[in-house]
């Protein structure tokens, strides 16, 4: 005998160990995350400084930063569920995003519903196209990201110019099948119209597997439709 114990005892101990500080750290990223429900109150009077900051969370998790972003994800889903349901307004959404996408800079859902639900219900088109390079930056050679930011720039900025080249570039990456290359022709022809707007709209609700952003899309279909057949339901 040796003194130590065996080398399968170590290891039992390492993953005990491993398995004692993931509880820890999900509790203390729970405890943190429970600032956020506050938020889902159509009364609450808070201010924005009273949530976790990314630096705060990323000291709290412990490493695991993975199960933070998820974890605040969750809250951030449930959250816009409230503003759908008309429970709150999404004053503290972008906040939320930001955060999700500072702990896991490859949560590519965060960055793809994130930006729709700022452009469209925050009517906040600079935050969107921030958050979209933001993605961006961290996925280069992500497709839907690439091509939600021609969307962004054909749908909210109108600038067709731009919206073209970001569906160019889209149109070259693995998972293109060719509709980027079709928006890419509709924008160099400044297709700004309904039919086209709602073409994109289509896209991506049937390429999404976000409900929430199915529904959107769905809701301004019927917007534009409405509009295409002289019913006059609100403006897009």
């Amino acid at each position: 005998m040796n003194g130590f114990p065996p080398s399968g005892g170590r290891s039992v101990k390492a993953a005990t160990l491993r398995f004692a500080v993931l509880l820890l750290a999900a509790a203390l990223v729970h405890i943190s995350a429970r600032a956020v429900e506050p938020v889902a109150s159509a009364k609450a009077k808070i201010k924005i400084s009273y949530l976790p900051t990314s630096d705060f969370v990323r000291m709290v998790s412990l490493g695991y930063r993975e199960l933070a972003a998820d974890l605040y994800w969750f809250k951030a889903v449930q959250y816009y569920g409230g503003y759908r349901l008309e429970q709150n307004d999404l004053v503290f959404f972008t906040h939320l995003v930001d955060l999700i996408t500072d702990l896991d800079p490859r949560f590519l859902g965060a960055y793809k519903l994130g930006a729709i639900v700022i452009a469209q219900d925050l009517d906040n088109f600079s935050e969107a196209i921030r958050l979209l390079n933001k993605g961006l930056r961290h996925n280069p050679d992500d497709y839907w990201l690439t091509f939600e930011m021609g969307f962004l720039h054909y749908m909210g900025g109108r600038d067709y110019k731009a919206a073209e080249k970001y569906f160019r570039v889209a149109a070259t990456l693995p998972a293109s099948d060719g509709r980027a290359a079709r928006f890419a022709a509709e924008a160099a022809a400044r297709g700004g119209n309904i039919e086209a707007s709602i073409m994109l709209w289509r896209e991506l609700a049937a390429h999404s597997d976000n409900r929430y952003l199915r529904e959107l899309a769905e809701k301004y279909i019927r917007k534009l439709e409405a509009r295409r057949a002289g019913r006059g339901e609100g403006s897009v």
